[in-house]
């Protein structure tokens, strides 16, 4: 299995058409997150407004940090170790990593909101490690879910999908009971990351088509 995926990857790397597409997109991915991170600190000194959620005050609220961030952080491992073994599978999810986030600043932008009532903070032990602070405002839509909701739609082995469905729910109720987001964040997340899912697949199937 090894050596397929080495021969796999030699020969995917050996076309000029590939090879360039994935070091762009990756070039692209990392330029958009060191500007996240830019993007983040400023959308927090900006004011935003807030509404009452009607389903989220059916919630009681308290702090999930562990089990989301092993859930959140598993999920994404496994998907991009499944997605490796397969150079055209890592080109589609990288793709669709950079539309998720390419959609998310777009939209975060346009809705400037204030966090629900009573949050409790997610701390980002990443995020902390590389210097950042507390982000409360990068509200719709949801990263997390988005993020992870690709990556199961991308993921085709079928164990491996089932962890990431289960770690996608264990980070929905995240997301709601430590009211990080209003619900209206977190149902938009699915849309969102399928569209992202579908045009990155699209951009795929026509680079391999050159190919």
């Amino acid at each position: 299995m090894k050596n397929n995926i080495i021969e796999n990857w030699k020969t995917a790397l050996s076309n000029k058409t590939f090879r360039y597409s994935l070091i762009t997109i990756i070039i692209l991915f990392a330029i958009q997150m060191f500007f996240i991170s830019y993007f983040q600190g400023e959308i927090e000194l900006r004011d935003g407004f807030a509404f009452k959620d009607p389903i989220m005050k059916h919630f009681s609220v308290f702090a999930l940090d562990i089990p989301v961030f092993i859930a959140l952080y598993t999920a994404h491992f496994f998907a991009l170790y499944c997605a490796f073994k397969k150079p055209e599978t890592f080109l589609h999810i990288v793709i669709g990593y950079f539309f998720v986030y390419f959609f998310r600043i777009f939209s975060i932008y346009m809705i400037p909101l204030d966090p629900p009532i009573g949050i409790i903070i997610l701390k980002d032990p990443l995020l902390y490690w590389f210097g950042g602070g507390d982000i409360t405002k990068d509200l719709f839509y949801s990263g997390h879910t988005s993020s992870t909701f690709m990556a199961f739609l991308v993921t085709t082995n079928k164990k491996v999908k089932t962890f990431i469905g289960l770690a996608l729910i264990v980070i929905v109720i995240g997301m709601l009971f430590q009211r990080v987001h209003y619900t209206i964040d977190v149902y938009a997340a699915f849309f969102f990351a399928f569209t992202a899912y579908r045009l990155a697949l699209w951009i795929k199937n026509k680079i391999m088509k050159i190919i």
